[in-house]
């Protein structure tokens, strides 16, 4: 089973959260038709998401081979699974998320954009420095989007723009950690970055996603002040952890893994469920 759930990265699902953002901050989790409607959404971008990572890691097997972590982590890469046996999961995997879309059509355009955007990442755009970080850093704002799609609601400039910010500045990180743990064998994009530069990304993200998250909450609802707070510690430390020597390349892991952001986040959802009922 571990192989299928590393294939599947079922790890990352909580990227797919972001579905639920628009619920929390219009109509809240006590609408329970809304609730269930999110949830469908979540679900589909689960699906999609796992074909995607599984169709980007058909087409770096060979490069995957070479990668010190992947080599051993990646089903593909490690001879775990065969490419038949993936092709066949990601078959299975549109079949269903066909079946989730059916119940909510208006998701089809999204998924179409965020299957597009990802092929178009797989085989060209992760190739072109900057452009990279920028294409994973608009799937964060896709699954906004898709959440306010689900809900019929307007995806708010603020919010969007708050999002991208925080999805860059952790985009900018993993490719920073990549350059530092790996160096630029690791990705050949990596060969035109330096840690330097992207520690500056890293840095301009960082305050522009505070600065916008904190205008956007003050503008929609005083009680949610104290959540910013949170959000300053929570980048803060974030980035400060990231200057250590056991601060891996897969920004989601240490997320998990650290039990101070696993307590923002509790805090984070207490306050802004609660200001919602």
């Amino acid at each position: 089973m571990k192989k299928f759930y590393q294939l599947l990265r079922v790890n990352h699902y909580i990227k797919n959260f972001l579905v639920f953002a628009p619920l929390l901050f219009t109509s809240g989790v006590n609408n329970t038709d809304n609730l269930i409607i999110s949830f469908q959404a979540f679900l589909i971008f689960c699906l999609i998401a796992s074909t995607v990572y599984i169709i980007n890691d058909i087409f770096d097997i060979k490069l995957d081979r070479k990668h010190p972590r992947k080599k051993k982590n990646r089903p593909l890469a490690s001879g775990k699974l065969s490419l038949t046996h993936a092709k066949f999961i990601v078959i299975i995997l549109i079949f269903f998320s066909l079946i989730l879309i059916n119940f909510n059509r208006e998701l089809l355009n999204v998924t179409i954009y965020y299957l597009l955007i990802n092929f178009l990442y797989t085989i060209y755009l992760k190739k072109v420095p900057l452009v990279d970080i920028f294409t994973l850093s608009s799937n964060y704002i896709l699954r906004v989007y898709a959440g306010c799609v689900a809900l019929s609601v307007d995806l708010s400039n603020w919010m969007a723009v708050t999002v991208f910010c925080g999805a860059l500045f952790i985009s900018a990180l993993k490719r920073k950690q990549e350059l530092f743990l790996y160096g630029h064998t690791s990705r050949k994009v990596l060969k035109y970055y330096s840690l330097n530069g992207l520690k500056k990304i890293v840095d301009i993200s960082a305050i522009l996603s505070i600065i916008f998250y904190s205008l956007y909450v003050i503008s929609i609802n005083d009680k949610l002040f104290l959540t910013i707070p949170l959000i300053i510690y929570g980048v803060i430390r974030y980035n400060y952890l990231s200057d250590g020597k056991n601060f891996s390349d897969s920004p989601v892991d240490e997320i998990i893994k650290d039990r101070q952001n696993i307590l923002i986040i509790i805090i984070w959802l207490f306050i802004i469920i609660n200001s919602t009922i």
